[in-house]
């Protein structure tokens, strides 16, 4: 026991150095420990993923997780916090999303290529393990309404819309209750509040929910489509034409008031020797007489009109 005494005493007066050799081991350590996590290998990464899709008629969110493994070239320190994590949730279009089955669809490697980043984050693919993944997608019960905009919307002076506004896509599937379905003929628009406007303009709107129910999607674009535009107004005498010799049709009253609206600059006068029609044919179909006056020609230009009154009452008159 005598040597052991004697290098334990040893170790005691060379405690300097060793404290030295410890810490340069602890630090050489360290160096091979970060260069491992920072420098890029390829593994083997496995992640549970749960699907979601916006499949007519089908659950947004598949009951169930697929595990989806894939050989990816990413650092040590990507590897270990993949491997730490339990559930991705992914949104894969319905394009990619085929059917087998009564409620099972299936998504191919080549597809599943897009969604890396959303899957594995940071990573550089190297190939897919499994040629196909597949997610289970129930039926839901839903129903499909058209969408109304709902718009407060100022123009900026001597400009015009030129035509009702559009929202793409104009309707949208319901999914809820179906006694609440029963409910649901349309969805509404966020309220579309644009001022002095003076061009044509493209964007997004919310759609306003509805309590207990969800959409297959949640915004729809719109688009107004505005001109600069003139406005000239006058009154114009209004005939029955098409009438039988030996008739008389007198249409009350026999002028009416118009406007129209025509774009900048205005090349012409809409308005001038300007005559409406009603059709004698229109006069023998109604049965009160009421009948509306009509603009014989195409006007160039013109982006809408208004007449008033829109209906005038034709009387024949017998001799």
């Amino acid at each position: 026991m005598e040597w052991l005494y004697g290098v334990v005493a040893s170790l005691r007066s060379k405690g300097r150095n060793w404290a030295v050799i410890a810490l340069s081991l602890l630090l050489a350590f360290s160096v091979w420990l970060l260069t491992a996590l920072t420098t890029d290998t390829v593994a083997v990464l496995s992640v549970n993923v749960e699907a979601q899709s916006d499949l007519e008629g089908r659950v947004a969110l598949s009951p169930d997780m697929a595990r989806i493994r894939a050989r990816c070239r990413a650092s040590g320190f990507r590897i270990r916090s993949l491997r730490r994590h339990d559930v991705r949730t992914v949104r894969f279009q319905p394009a990619d999303l085929h059917p087998v089955g009564e409620d099972a669809y299936y998504i191919t490697a080549s597809s599943l290529e897009k969604y890396v980043q959303d899957i594995y984050g940071d990573v550089r693919l190297e190939n897919f393990i499994s040629d196909t993944v597949v997610f289970r997608f129930p039926p839901e019960t839903c129903k499909k309404v058209p969408v109304v905009p709902v718009k407060a919307i100022r123009f900026r002076s001597q400009y015009v819309e030129m035509a009702p506004l559009k929202v793409e896509p104009d309707s949208v599937i319901v999914y809820g209750d179906p006694l609440l379905l029963e409910r649901v003929s349309q969805v509404r628009t966020e309220t579309i509040r644009l001022t002095d406007v003076s061009s044509s303009i493209q964007d997004i709107v919310e759609l306003d929910p509805i309590s207990g129910t969800r959409y297959s999607t949640p915004s729809v674009k719109y688009s107004v489509s505005v001109s600069r535009a003139l406005e000239i107004a006058d009154r114009v005498a209004v005939r029955v034409t098409g009438v039988p010799e030996g008739k008389t049709v007198i249409p009350y009253p026999s002028t009416v008031s118009i406007s129209v609206f025509s774009v900048f600059p205005m090349l012409s006068d809409p308005l001038k020797e300007l005559t409406l029609e009603v059709p004698y044919e229109e006069f023998l179909h109604s049965r009160t007489g009421d009948c509306v006056p009509r603009i014989p020609t195409q006007f160039k230009g013109v982006i809408r009109t208004r007449i008033s009154p829109e209906v005038v009452h034709c009387v024949e008159v017998v001799r």
